[in-house]
């Protein structure tokens, strides 16, 4: 399944006029705090998923990195497995195949098997979210991390081996400002940070979130 050209723009147009009417009928007196409260009350602030195709599915979702495809990383295992709760938590009767039978099929078939829909099949999937993560790295000169990840989001139809869903992100960094001084934190800590804040992007793509939850980000570091 693909999107028709104008799916996107259709709701685009469809959340601007909500944001019109209810600017509009919203009075004045109430302020900037008042109208972000009834925003989010009416739901207007909400950005929809771009791809809502996963619900009722059972998803296999397979992170590779340049080191998974000779075994299964920190990495991305880590980033499956934050990307999953999201998934459970976030998307309606969604279904995840486990990661150990994912495994199993990889160690039969090898792990430089990179034919999504082959192990999607194979594993028992309706759909297949494939995550190629190239170029990670989590410094930022020898005493700061700072996260950086050319990363590909596609899913992919088991059955039928179609595409119906790809993103690209072009130098995915974490934090966007400054980073976290190595003297505060482990690397593994922050390697588990950075690919948390990846797991919610690449997520957002499949359920609707809040835009002012992508404001707040960096200021979870401080908990680390």
């Amino acid at each position: 399944m693909r999107f028709a050209p104008d799916f996107n723009t259709q709701r685009r147009v469809t959340r601007i006029l909500l944001l019109c009417l209810a600017i509009s009928i919203v009075p004045a007196s109430i302020g900037c705090t008042g109208l972000a409260t009834f925003m989010h009350a009416v739901g207007v602030d909400m950005i929809p998923a771009e791809y809502d195709g996963l619900k009722n599915q059972t998803v296999a979702i397979i992170a590779l990195t340049e080191s998974s495809q000779y075994s299964n990383d920190a990495a991305s295992r880590e980033l499956s497995r934050f990307i999953g709760q999201i998934l459970t938590s976030e998307v309606k009767n969604v279904q995840l195949v486990r990661e150990d039978k994912i495994d199993q099929w990889r160690d039969v078939h090898g792990w430089d098997q990179l034919n999504f829909d082959e192990i999607g099949k194979g594993v028992g999937a309706d759909k297949v979210i494939g995550i190629e993560v190239a170029n990670l790295r989590l410094r930022d000169g020898a005493t700061l991390y700072r996260g950086r990840a050319d990363v590909v989001v596609s899913v992919i139809d088991a059955e039928s081996g179609n595409i119906d869903y790809s993103r690209t992100l072009e130098e995915f960094t974490y934090p966007n400002i400054a980073g976290q001084y190595t003297s505060e934190t482990t690397e593994s800590k922050f390697r588990k940070l950075y690919l948390r804040m990846l797991a919610e992007e690449v997520a957002r793509s499949f359920h609707r979130y809040d835009l002012t939850d992508r404001i707040a980000e960096d200021s979870q570091i401080a908990g680390y």
